[in-house]
C-alpha cells in the first residue's frame, strides 16, 4: 500500500517533468537514482514495519501466554483455596460433632463423678461413724479395765492391811501364851537364861528382842527342878551382820529391768508399779511406765498393757518410747481379736509420728490387716 503511494507520488512528478519539458537525460538518471534509493528505503521501512509487526505479535503472543498462565496459576489458586476452604468447612463440622459428644460425654461423666463422690463420701461417712463406734468401745473397754485395775489395787491394799491385821493378831496371840505359859510354871523352879539381844549398827545401842523374836524362843518349862549349880557363864556371842537396807527407788527401776531381762515379766511389773508409786516424775519414770507395760504384754494379759501403754501415748506424748507404745498397742488389740482398732492405732502412729522407726512396721501391720 505503502508502495503504491510513493509510485504515484514519482509517477506525479515525472508527469510534471515532462509537461514542463524541462527534463534532460541527466535529470533522468538522476532521478532513477533518486527513485531507487527512494525503494531502497521502502524496503527498509517495510522490513522495519515487518520487523516491528513481528516483534509486536511476540510481545503480545507473550504478554498473552504470560497472562494466560497467570491466569491458570490464578484459577488453581482459587481451586486450591475453595478445596482448602471445603476442607476446613468439613473439619469444622467435625470438630463441632465432636465437641457435642465431647460435651455429652463430660456431663455424663460429671453427673457419674458427682455420684461416685457422693457415693464415696457416704462410704467414707459410714466408716468414720464404725470407726468412732469402735473407738468408743475401745474407750468403753479401756474405762472398764481401769476400774478393774483399780478394783485390783483395792483388792491388794485389803489383801495387805488383812495380812497386817493378820500378823498382828498372831503377835498378839504369841504374846498372850507366853504369858500363860509363865504363869502355869512360876510355882516351878525354872533354869533362868539371859535374853539375847541384838545390837543395833548405826547407833550402837543394846536394844531388847521383839515379840516376835521372844515367840521364836520358845522358852519351855524344865520337866524336872534341877539342884545342880548354874551353869557357867557363857562368853558374849559376837554381833549379828546388820540386816540390809530396804531397797530404794532407783533399786526398784534397776530390779525391774533385771527381773525383766530374766523374763519374769509379773515380778518386773510389780518392780516398775513400785519404782512408779514412789517417784512418779522421776528420770526413769517414763521408761518405767513404758516397761511395766511391755511387761504385761510379754505375761500376756494385753487388756491392761493397753491401759498402761495408753498412759505412755497419753502423758508422754513427745517422748520417744511414745511411737513404740502406739505400736506395741496396737499388737495388743490384735491379740485381743479387735483388727479395726489395731487399724485406728497404726494409722494414727503413721499420721502423728511420720519420721519414726516403728511406721515400716505399722504399714506391713496395716497391709497384712488388709487381707
Amino acid at each position: 500500500m505503502k508502495r503504491a503511494v510513493l509510485y504515484s507520488v514519482v509517477l506525479f512528478s515525472f508527469t510534471t517533468l515532462l509537461i514542463q519539458c524541462v527534463a534532460t537525460q541527466q535529470d533522468v538518471e538522476y532521478t532513477n537514482v533518486k527513485v531507487r534509493k527512494m525503494d531502497t528505503k521502502v524496503d527498509d521501512i517495510n522490513k522495519e514495519i515487518e520487523d516491528l509487526k513481528k516483534q509486536t505479535v511476540q510481545s503480545v503472543q507473550a504478554r498473552q501466554a504470560e497472562t494466560g498462565d497467570r491466569l491458570d496459576y490464578q484459577q488453581s489458586e482459587i481451586l486450591r483455596l475453595q478445596g482448602q476452604i471445603e476442607e476446613n468447612n468439613f473439619l469444622m463440622q467435625q470438630i463441632q460433632e465432636e465437641n457435642k459428644e465431647l460435651k455429652k460425654l463430660l456431663l455424663t461423666r460429671l453427673d457419674s463423678s458427682e455420684q461416685d463422690r457422693s457415693e464415696e463420701i457416704n462410704r467414707l461417712n459410714e466408716r468414720l461413724a464404725l470407726a468412732d463406734e469402735q473407738l468408743q468401745k475401745a474407750m468403753e473397754r479401756i474405762a472398764y479395765a481401769e476400774d478393774e485395775i483399780m478394783a485390783i489395787k483395792e483388792a491388794r491394799s485389803h489383801e495387805a492391811s488383812q495380812r497386817a491385821m493378820e500378823a498382828a493378831q498372831r503377835a498378839r496371840e504369841a504374846e498372850r501364851k507366853a504369858r500363860m505359859t509363865d504363869q502355869e510354871v512360876k510355882t516351878e523352879p525354872r533354869q533362868i537364861t539371859p535374853d539375847s539381844y541384838k545390837i543395833d549398827v548405826s547407833s550402837q545401842n543394846i536394844t531388847a528382842p521383839s515379840v516376835d523374836e521372844k515367840e521364836a524362843q520358845d522358852v519351855e518349862p524344865p520337866a524336872a527342878v534341877k539342884t545342880a549349880a548354874p551353869p557357867p557363864p557363857q562368853p558374849a556371842q559376837p554381833p549379828s551382820p546388820p540386816s540390809p537396807p530396804p531397797p530404794t527407788v532407783a533399786n526398784s527401776y534397776e530390779q525391774g529391768m533385771n527381773l525383766f531381762k530374766q523374763k519374769k515379766y509379773r515380778d518386773a511389773y510389780n518392780s516398775f508399779a513400785e519404782y512408779l508409786g514412789k517417784n512418779p516424775s522421776g528420770s526413769k519414770a517414763v521408761d518405767a511406765r513404758y516397761y511395766a507395760a511391755e511387761s504385761l504384754y510379754e505375761d500376756k494379759d494385753y487388756e491392761l498393757a493397753i491401759l498402761e501403754f495408753q498412759k505412755v501415748i497419753i502423758e508422754h506424748s513427745k517422748h520417744e518410747l511414745a511411737p513404740k507404745a502406739l505400736y506395741r498397742q496396737g499388737l495388743s488389740f490384735e491379740k485381743i481379736g479387735d483388727p479395726e482398732t489395731a487399724r485406728i492405732v497404726y494409722n494414727k502412729l503413721v499420721d502423728t509420728y511420720p519420721k519414726s522407726a516403728e511406721v515400716a512396721s505399722a504399714k506391713t501391720r496395716l497391709e497384712s490387716l488388709k487381707r
